[in-house]
């Protein structure tokens, strides 16, 4: 009788402890094990011990990669949904393969890409790891616009959200977005419409003219894109990598091939540069409509006779009632040349001036063919628009003046004993303090001794002051 009793109870603990197991798979979830691994970890329910073998995994998450460590043999990851960050260990065996599903080594993995990542939790050890073909790529992105106070990506006609949870990257150190600028190369990874990683491609360094008094009020201009007024003590933002450099003023100009390495400063000394006698070019203007006005570095001009311009760049700006209105750059290099502009008209006759300058860039300019030796207009719209897309900082795009008529300023108040730059220009040693505009502006801080930095700032039209305090320059070594 107590046999049979024992043996009963023997039975429910039985039962019990299945249905609790069961009960505790259902509630909480299970992790199951690659079935390479199932044998040997049946045999250590008795041994205690787990053997891990190849490929063996019980996790899986979709992430970005953050960091690789070949020293410490090591992976950081971000989970895409929660920002949560983790380090794998990763050894000889575990399998990385691109979005093809083609094997590929580590070293092939960008920062930044998002992928989808097999590994076992109580070893933190990688078994495999692929880059997610349903993400959201651009690869060498130089044609965008940020907008960090609405937190958008524009990718042409197309915005996308920017995740509270970004990972943006810098020779794979973490940035902020202020550190990105506009002359950077992107590298952009999303899903949809959410922009969850950028690396910085190429980034920018730093150029600065040395005894440029003659030049001072000329032009520079740097590689295709880069186009500038020259003002005393300007520090320039450039994208890294060799370009070719030119200065002009006065009919003079100088060239010079300079190689920038990222967040580093270089230094052209034009002292050297042999001041030739000013040249001149004519240049005869064919209008439609023929009474438009026509302005040469803000200057209006009689076009009904040749106009004489100095050899090197010109902005140039033409203008009519009821169409809309040219602006663009031209560049002077021959003593005769044609230009013929053609506007067109405005389908809102009644609109402002400003929205007539927006949609300039679908204005006709034609060149003859001496005129295309005489001068040397961007050889297409998307050239003019890119030619511009550094002037514009200081010259019209995003410099609309605050309605605070002076009130308001914008203080930069450190790092204390730096010079500081705006678009270049320089306006002081902070603490500093300028008039309140509106816009993107870039914010560069400079002093003897210390890496170059400088931020994309994006200035409301708030009632109020706005103070920025940066983090302290770099000692370099």
């Amino acid at each position: 009788m107590k046999v049979k009793i024992l043996r009963k109870k023997i039975k429910e603990v039985i039962q019990g402890s299945l249905l609790v197991g069961t009960m505790v798979c259902i509630l909480g979830g299970c992790s199951f094990l690659d079935p390479g691994g199932i044998q040997e970890n049946a045999e250590a329910v008795h041994t205690g011990v787990v053997t891990v073998t190849p490929g063996m995994y019980d996790s899986e998450d979709t992430a970005i990669v953050v960091n690789k460590n070949t020293e410490e043999s090591t992976i950081q990851f971000q989970n895409l949904a929660t920002g949560k960050r983790y380090t794998l260990q990763y050894d000889g065996a575990t399998e990385i393969y691109d979005k093809y599903d083609e094997a590929m080594s580590l070293q092939q993995v960008e920062p930044g890409c998002i992928v989808s990542a097999k590994f076992y939790k109580p070893k933190k050890l990688l078994a495999s790891m692929k880059v997610d073909g349903q993400a959201l790529h651009f690869d060498e992105l130089d044609n965008y616009a940020l907008d960090s106070k609405r937190g958008t990506l524009s990718v042409g006609e197309t915005v996308y959200n920017l995740s509270n949870h970004l990972v943006i990257l810098s020779e794979d150190n973490m940035v902020e977005l202020m550190d990105i600028n506009q002359v950077d190369v992107l590298s952009v990874w999303g899903y949809n419409n959410q922009i969850y990683s950028i690396n910085i491609e190429q980034g920018h360094g730093y150029l600065r003219l040395q005894n440029d008094t003659y030049f001072v009020d000329g032009w520079i201009e740097i590689g295709q894109k880069i186009i500038r007024k020259i003002s005393e003590d300007m520090l320039i933002v450039v994208p890294e990598g060799k370009a070719t450099v030119k200065v002009s003023n006065n009919g003079s100009s100088a060239i010079q091939e300079i190689t920038f390495a990222r967040n580093e400063e270089m230094a052209w000394d034009l002292g050297d540069v042999e001041i030739t006698e000013v040249q001149k070019g004519s240049i005869i203007f064919t209008l439609e409509p023929v009474d438009a006005t026509v302005k040469i570095d803000g200057k209006e001009v009689n076009t009904s006779l040749p106009v004489e311009l100095e050899y090197g760049v010109h902005q140039m700006t033409v203008k009519a009632d009821g169409y809309d209105t040219l602006s663009q750059y031209i560049k002077v290099r021959e003593p005769s040349a044609n230009i013929g502009i053609e506007l067109e008209k405005n389908a809102n006759a009644d609109s402002s001036d400003e929205d007539s300058e927006e949609k300039s860039s679908n204005k006709k300019t034609t060149n003859s063919d001496s005129d295309k030796e005489g001068t040397d207009k961007q050889t297409s719209e998307k050239d003019t628009s890119d030619s511009q897309k550094e002037t514009s900082q200081t010259e019209s795009k995003n410099k609309t003046t605050s309605t605070s008529n002076g009130k308001y300023k914008v203080h930069i108040d450190s790092p204390t004993g730096a010079e500081v730059y705006v678009d270049g220009n320089y306006i002081g040693i902070a603490p500093v303090s300028m008039n309140k505009e509106i816009g993107n502006f870039v914010i560069t801080l400079r002093k003897t001794g210390y890496q170059t930095r400088s931020y994309t700032v994006q200035i409301d039209d708030g009632d109020s002051d706005v103070n920025y305090s940066f983090a302290e320059l770099m000692k370099l070594d």
